[in-house]
């Protein structure tokens, strides 16, 4: 079959004809959203993340001056986290997302991820500390780790692997350093 033929085969029998039937399908009704159209949702959801990925990219600016400029790194990572979080809410619909987000499986990356988003802002914007700015960055940079290698088939076990074989070589390394 010539290109135009496979993308018509795919896109048969959808009600969006440019969209081919995985994106619809991942495109869900939802209660808090029901009049926006399978297409504004999907191109909410693109603007969104685009909107995250431009965020992390302005953040990443800032790593060369972290000690320095520490809170406007943060403050740009954080930015951009909401974004792509706010992405999946317009994809799945924000109803449909919570309910994800809070089931007894996710609760746990949900918790760690949230507190150390929010602990990270709250550190940067209110106490204006760049030390605790750093330190919160960093346990919301493995929270969004641990938070996204959950969603990987066997993610969890991979990082509980990856996180003992880390934590271990670096506890042999501390005490063949340290003189304790």
């Amino acid at each position: 079959k010539q290109w135009y033929q496979r993308r018509v085969a795919i896109t048969a029998g959808t009600s969006n004809s440019w969209l081919p039937n995985i994106w619809n399908n991942a495109v869900q009704e939802d209660p808090w959203l029901p009049s926006m159209t399978k297409k504004q949702r999907l191109m909410g959801f693109m603007v969104c993340l685009f909107g995250g990925w431009l965020c992390f990219g302005l953040s990443i600016i800032f790593i060369p001056f972290l000690l320095v400029k520490a809170r406007k790194f943060v403050l740009l990572f954080s930015l951009g986290s909401v974004f792509t979080m706010a992405s999946f809410s317009m994809l799945w619909g924000p109803w449909n997302h919570l309910q994800h987000l809070f089931r007894r499986d996710r609760l746990p990356f949900t918790v760690a991820y949230f507190s150390t988003l929010f602990s990270t802002i709250y550190v940067a914007m209110v106490w204006k500390s760049t030390i605790l700015t750093i330190i919160c960055a960093g346990f919301q940079f493995v929270a969004l780790l641990w938070y996204v290698f959950s969603y990987v088939p066997g993610g969890v076990r991979g990082l509980t692997f990856f996180t003992k074989m880390f934590s271990k070589s670096m506890l042999k390394t501390a005490q063949n350093v340290l003189p304790v």
